[in-house]
């Protein structure tokens, strides 16, 4: 019994051993469609199991958290999921001092949520500000408590908790490779094939199509933000998006913001925020907190605070 069983051991070591060492890597791809945006992904691995397993995991997750309500959330008894999200939105709100707020959606369904040209009056934006507030966001157990005339709007923060939801599930099945991409939003897991850095474009706010330069990076997020996604233009004037919540009309002075960080929640979040502060306190922010970043302001001024061998800006 005991040499039979020594034999079986040598024969599975074997056989992990092919498995990791003479089987060739391949890439396993997917591409569906969840928060309103196109999300895709590149998964390398020698073992195709742990890879389709991942890939399933992932779309079912997106799935799920597409599927739970995110605009014009009130009192009420939440599930888990959206509990965390809120949670740690309500973190980012308070660290970007609260240039990053949830309870913006007033305003926003005010605007129509930018999916059609809307101008709201002076007046009547003046008359939701009160209305802006995270501080005012309570949770108690499962329940949600907001004033009534409240509402949350987690579009903000949601795609990004489903990109570190794809990371967890990449890292529970042994994925050492792979590039899931939401709506422009990147999780880089390793290397790209195990051996080199994933080489990333960051596009040209002012260009459909251009790109500004890449970035050579891996085990990080890489998120952008900019007035270019969602906007329109009246008389002149570009109305997009990413609103200030201080004073309900969208950002003015930046185009674009770039991360690169290690959470996909704070890479949505900041990325936002930064954006809705202005150039003065946007390089404020990411000085102080060491945030690894690029800003395009609406003159088209490049701002980089990433190192140089990471990022590659085109003459």
């Amino acid at each position: 019994m005991g040499f039979k069983r020594i034999i079986i051991a040598i024969v599975l070591v074997l056989i992990i051993a092919y498995l990791f060492f003479f089987l060739p890597v391949k890439e396993y791809t997917f591409q569906d469609f969840y928060f309103d945006t196109y999300v895709t992904g590149k998964i390398y691995s020698r073992n195709p199991l742990p890879a389709k397993k991942a890939i399933n995991e992932i779309k079912s997750e997106f799935k799920r958290i597409d599927s739970l309500k995110v605009q014009g959330l009130k009192t009420g008894i939440i599930d888990t999921t959206t509990a965390k999200i809120i949670e740690k939105s309500l973190y980012f709100s308070e660290k970007t001092k609260g240039y990053f707020d949830i309870t913006i959606d007033p305003i926003l369904k005010k605007w129509n949520y930018f999916k059609e040209p809307t101008l709201p009056s002076q007046n009547e934006i003046k008359q939701l500000l009160p209305l802006v507030n995270y501080k005012k966001v309570k949770m108690k157990a499962d329940t949600l408590l907001i004033p009534d005339s409240f509402s949350l709007n987690l579009g903000g923060s949601a795609k990004g908790y489903a990109l570190s939801r794809a990371k967890n599930i990449l890292k529970k099945h042994n994925i050492r490779s792979a590039l899931i991409e939401a709506g422009g939003d990147i999780l880089l897991v390793g290397k790209k094939k195990s051996k080199n850095n994933w080489v990333i474009g960051i596009r040209n706010p002012r260009e459909e199509n251009g790109i500004l330069g890449t970035l050579s990076v891996h085990d990080c997020f890489v998120f952008t933000s900019g007035d270019y996604e969602r906007y329109f233009i009246i008389d002149g004037t570009r109305y997009h998006h990413i609103v200030n919540p201080f004073t309900g009309y969208p950002a003015k002075e930046i185009a674009s913001v770039t991360v690169i960080v290690k959470d996909g929640v704070e890479g949505d979040c900041i990325t936002t925020a930064l954006v809705a502060m202005g150039i003065k306190k946007a390089k404020n922010y990411i000085t102080n907190n060491n945030v690894e970043a690029m800003v395009v302001d609406t003159s088209e001024n490049v701002y980089k605070f990433i190192d140089k061998g990471k990022l590659n800006i085109y003459e």
